[in-house]
């Protein structure tokens, strides 16, 4: 990794008005362009809106479809790199709720929710893949909302090589104070317990579809401190922060507290081995 300056912002986006929410993305970009971040993330599914629940409204999109061309273009003329939420449908028909990676070449890789709570079942699928981002200037992984919950997650995309773990959320149902202190019981951990960064952001305001977000959007450092967040849980805002390749390795450089270089992969995999073999 590589010194970096990143950004976090929290966007209202409308249900159906993905021309309104591809301009108030085009907006954020150009933002953190002129703040000279490096890598932006937007919410969860902050292109379509979200409206679990409902298989008609908004209407998913391919990955080749509209949306994804203009955010591609947009890319390519910015340079920067940014990740924006789409409801996606498969060339199969399958919807999956999905982030998407752009950059100066476009659109350069997708990431699909693994864990698709009882609230979302029926309104799409769960992907099946962890991938690693590349960055010249660092690796990262996405975790989208629910997928935050799981540590194994978290893990698995830090042995994978990711530095940093962005975390889009559309989660809602709670005021800004409930919902902060909720988030801090368990995100910075996955920082502490990984020794990576952890960035989340979340939906803001009224999505014009029955739901209200109260934002909640910081960053935190490999050793799970929370070093940059938003103001205001009624409003959009952006959130940036600069990351220090020293600090990285600085926070790894003992290994009784790199976690990670105590794990033993073999133990595990004996337990889930014991698991599947266990008469009911």
């Amino acid at each position: 990794m590589l010194d970096l300056r990143i950004a976090v912002a929290q966007m209202t986006s409308i249900v159906g008005d993905t021309a309104g929410n591809l301009g108030s993305i085009e907006r954020l970009v150009r933002q953190a362009c002129a703040a000279d971040v490096e890598i932006l993330c937007l919410p969860e599914l902050c292109i379509t809106g979200y409206n679990a629940g409902d298989n008609d409204h908004p209407v998913a999109e391919p990955v080749d479809g509209a949306s994804v061309q203009r955010l591609s273009e947009l890319g390519r003329d910015t340079g920067l790199t940014f990740l924006a939420g789409l409801l996606e449908r498969d060339v199969s028909g399958i919807v999956y709720n999905t982030q998407i990676v752009f950059g100066p070449d476009g659109m350069q890789g997708h990431y699909r929710k693994t864990h698709v709570p009882t609230a979302e079942n029926g309104t799409w699928c769960q992907g099946d893949t962890l991938p690693v981002f590349e960055h010249p200037k660092a690796r990262f992984g996405i975790e989208i909302c629910y997928d935050s919950h799981y540590p194994e997650v978290s893990t698995e995309l830090a042995e994978r090589g990711a530095e940093i773990l962005f975390l889009p959320h559309a989660s809602g149902g709670e005021s800004r104070d409930d919902k902060l202190a909720r988030w801090l019981r368990y995100m910075p951990a996955r920082a502490y317990d990984n020794t990576v960064y952890v960035a989340v952001c979340n939906q803001v305001g009224d999505n014009g579809a029955g739901r209200v977000f109260t934002g909640v959007s910081f960053v935190c450092d490999a050793r799970g401190q929370v070093i940059a967040e938003a103001e205001h849980g009624d409003q959009e805002e952006m959130v940036m922060a600069d990351l220090k390749a020293a600090d990285l390795l600085d926070a790894r450089r003992l290994p009784e507290t790199f976690f990670r270089h105590f794990r033993r992969p073999a133990l595990y995999s004996q337990w889930q081995a014991g698991r599947r073999g266990a008469t009911p």
